[in-house]
């Protein structure tokens, strides 16, 4: 019955409006546990800016943002405490996280990090759905006191990869992005991020990690707690037109009844 579900929500978007919806009945953010809550956005276009700087606003009603290296930290340490807090991700390196959800984040005060695609800062896809950062937009994330990390080599499928092949993608893109922005790069968003179809969980976490990485960020829903977390770390992927009562249906804990 609940894969049947999640097979509606998936194929059917009025299907899923209504799930979440009722599910936001249920559910709210304000009753969430404690720990690091990850959001993974891909592009913010114009039209959805204020959509975007309202998901920002609620969430900062409900937990304290932070950067990536200051959620290491609080992981590691066992500092996460008895509060929520929240991470904002981007993956690809779109041209609009910069153009449009750069000055969002600056006016909350809010941190975020930028995946980035090595291969494609100086040969993106001619395909949509670009356009993509270019170097000097890079440069203007970095100096807004953003933060940056690889999203693999060339956005391959890193399971179907050889050795060889994952080496290049993790820890190869580690050291592209590292000479193309002088900046040190110590987290890992691996492309599309479902264990097993995207990644091989018994190597490549291992491998980010051995390879100079503290992180090896995941797709799978939930919150990260503690050190355990680090090599296979989860992330709620929202996109920026979602209405409100959505965050809490997707984060959010059953109300006490």
């Amino acid at each position: 019955m609940l894969h049947t579900l999640k097979t509606l929500a998936r194929d059917h978007p009025a299907v899923r409006a209504l799930l979440l919806r009722g599910l936001a009945q249920l559910r709210r953010l304000a009753h969430a546990p404690p720990g690091l809550y990850t959001l993974c956005y891909h592009h913010v276009p114009e039209r959805f800016r204020a959509g975007f700087a309202a998901q920002i606003a609620y969430l900062q009603r409900h937990g304290r943002f932070v950067g990536a290296d200051q959620a290491v930290a609080l992981l590691e340490s066992g500092a996460i405490g008895a509060e929520r807090h929240f991470l904002v991700s981007f993956d690809d390196g779109y041209a609009d996280t910069v153009e449009v959800a750069l000055p969002v984040l600056r006016a909350a005060g809010v941190p975020a990090i930028l995946f980035l695609v090595s291969d494609w800062l100086d040969a993106p896809p001619s395909s949509p759905p670009g356009p993509y950062a270019d170097r000097a937009q890079v440069a203007a994330w970095l100096g807004a006191g953003m933060e940056i990390g690889s999203h693999s080599a060339s956005h391959a499928r890193i399971a179907t990869l050889d050795e060889a092949g994952a080496a290049r993608e993790i820890a190869g893109s580690r050291t592209a992005l590292e000479a193309a922005t002088g900046r040190p790069v110590r987290h890992f968003a691996c492309p599309w991020g479902v264990a097993e179809r995207d990644y091989r969980p018994h190597r490549d976490p291992a491998l980010a990690l051995a390879s100079g990485y503290a992180t090896f960020f995941t797709t799978r829903r939930g919150v990260a707690t503690g050190a355990h977390d680090l090599p296979t770390m989860p992330r709620h992927v929202l996109e920026p037109e979602w209405p409100l009562h959505e965050l809490n249906a997707l984060m959010g804990a059953r109300l006490a009844r």
